[in-house]
């Protein structure tokens, strides 16, 4: 199978699987099957420890296939987030498990609240109740890391010394691994350590069938195809025009909406574009912190004044995912899918109510609904510029002159505007083309980097500096005097809820944060689009990482 810009990760199991395996209810995304672990975890009658059970037999591919996976696997793999040494993504959400933190900042070496009673049972204390806990154990970072075969007492086992290069030498438990993995010597120390062969950071990864996997003891993954060949860099014109000649199977970019109109309208192609919903949202986030959005009504005008169904338009069409009409994608909080607070259901603006909220503004001195003051002048608007990015910025400038905002446009590459966007040192008033999925199917993985002050810079990704202090906002270089509003209160209230009323506990916050607060003009709630090649079959996203299941297609013919 062939795939382009794309480090696929089949390889490795979780306790948990991940998104596209599961269910969603009235009640939100719930896990439904489980991956390395017998059931789904039980928690004491407080909440407060939490007991997971290993399956038995399930062994490590090659040179490791004598090695099967007990519960000190997942001890050494969190420890391993926990040090600092290894840069791990998301070490925050593991903060709730007793003495993580203390391995965090050095204070210790192990984490005081995992056990392992038994080698087939995991136990997990925390020091407070949460309702996301299961979900903890569906992310990448927590994949079983077996012992060093020199010395089973080392704290990272066979990842000892690899800090942040540990990716190539991942053990797999999935049914796939790197081509050339059976030949990494795990005896030699880290440094001496080859890279096999399927791994080329950078440049390309070939997976090919782990012999120690067991079909029976993995229900979730298919493993149709019997090799994996991706490879970074393209086009995204020449990686689609691969694709409908069938050189490519697919790719891990959205198609530009050339492809997608190409695909939509071809009876021979349309069978072989995909869309299906994610845990994302597409806004334009406006900075609290800098004039003229630190004034709540300029933010409610900005939401009342955008053209949201324009805007869809642009970026390709409602194959790309329904009109966000609030922050947390209705995939996760399917109870707001008739809550719209601004604007109109159908995406399109008001213009007269825009112009009402105006008036009620600082900035709008003589009251006619147009802000005449300087702040409303000449606004730096950062944007991804990437097609079609710039011509949804021109769009929303459009709109937004009709109540005295002007922007100037600065277009940068991908990473170089979410990082402009993402420091608030570098004081940027609104960037309209950021996208934010959750890393697990609980609200709390969505809301918690974007609203939450502990997200604030240094850290990420709080764009909006909500909840800055008055301190940080005189330190990062700001022209408003004091701090500015946060909900924190909100989020902290539903951490530890359960249930029906974890749901509703999390609409509260999104209708506190769109009516309330206002840090966002959400505009799409995010569809993974995806190009296949015509040999391609059983196709199916994983709505956690947004992208294929690359251990449930297959190929006709055996992909010959």
């Amino acid at each position: 199978m062939g795939v382009a810009e794309v480090l696929p990760d089949p390889a490795a199991r979780g306790l948990q699987p991940l998104g596209a395996e599961r269910e969603r209810q009235r009640s939100g995304p719930r896990p439904r099957h489980r991956a390395l672990a017998t059931e789904l975890p039980t928690a004491s009658s407080d909440g407060l420890t939490w007991t997971l059970h290993i399956k038995p037999n399930v062994h490590y591919a090659p040179p490791l296939q004598n090695v099967s996976v007990t519960a000190g696997d997942f001890i050494r793999a969190l420890t391993r987030v926990a040090v600092p040494e290894t840069a791990a993504q998301y070490p925050f959400y593991y903060s709730v498990i007793q003495g993580f933190d203390d391995v965090v900042n050095g204070k210790a070496k192990s984490i005081s609240g995992l056990s392992a009673p038994d080698p087939q049972t995991l136990q997990v204390k925390l020091s407070q109740g949460v309702g996301y806990f299961p979900y903890l154990f569906t992310l990448p970072a927590v994949s079983p890391i077996p012992p060093s075969p020199t010395d089973p007492n080392a704290p990272l086992g066979v990842a000892q010394g690899h800090k942040q290069n540990y990716a190539p030498f991942v053990a797999s438990t999935g049914p796939y691994m790197y081509k050339g993995a059976d030949g990494i010597d795990y005896t030699q120390p880290a440094d001496q350590q080859k890279s096999p062969e399927g791994y080329q950071a950078g440049k390309s990864y070939v997976l090919v069938r782990n012999p120690s996997w067991d079909p029976s003891t993995d229900p979730n993954r298919k493993a149709y195809v019997d090799e994996i060949d991706a490879t970074v860099g393209g086009t995204t014109d020449d990686l689609q025009n691969k694709i409908e000649a069938a050189e490519l199977d697919t790719m891990d970019a959205l198609p530009n909406p050339k492809g997608i109109r190409d695909y939509a309208v071809s009876a021979a192609l349309k069978p072989f574009i995909h869309s299906d919903p994610t845990f994302g949202t597409y806004y334009i986030n406006m900075n609290l912190a800098m004039p003229p959005f630190d004034d709540i009504h300029v933010r409610k005008a900005m939401n009342w004044a955008v053209d949201k169904a324009g805007v869809q338009r642009l970026a390709g069409g409602a194959i790309l995912g329904d009109i966000a009409t609030h922050a947390i994608p209705n995939s996760m909080l399917p109870g707001l899918k008739d809550y719209v607070p601004y604007g109109n259901a159908d995406g399109s603006p008001d213009a007269a109510k825009a112009k009402a909220e105006m008036a009620q503004s600082k900035y709008d001195t003589n009251k006619d609904g147009v802000c005449d003051a300087d702040a409303c002048k000449n606004v730096l608007m950062v944007i991804d510029q990437t097609d079609p990015n710039p011509k949804m910025a021109a769009l929303i400038q459009q709109n937004i002159q009709e109540i005295g905002i002007t922007v100037n446009i600065k277009q940068f590459q991908t990473t170089t505007m979410y990082t402009k966007c993402e420091d608030a040192t570098q004081r940027v008033p609104t960037c309209p083309s950021e996208g934010w999925y959750a890393d697990f199917a609980d609200p709390y993985a969505f809301v918690t980097g974007l609203f939450s002050s502990v997200s604030l810079t240094p850290s990420c990704c709080n764009d909006s500096n909500m909840g800055a202090t008055a301190a940080q906002v005189k330190k990062w270089g700001y022209p408003i005097t004091g701090g500015t509003l946060g909900a924190d209160t909100q989020l902290n209230q539903c951490i530890s809820v359960l249930g029906d009323a974890r749901q509703t506990c999390y609409e509260g916050v999104d209708k506190y944060l769109m009516e309330q607060v206002v840090p966002w003009v959400p505009y799409r709630f995010a569809n993974q689009v995806t190009l296949t090649s015509n040999r391609t079959l059983n196709f199916h996203t994983d709505a956690s990482t947004g992208w294929i299941s690359l251990a449930q297609i297959a190929l006709t013919n055996g992909g010959k």
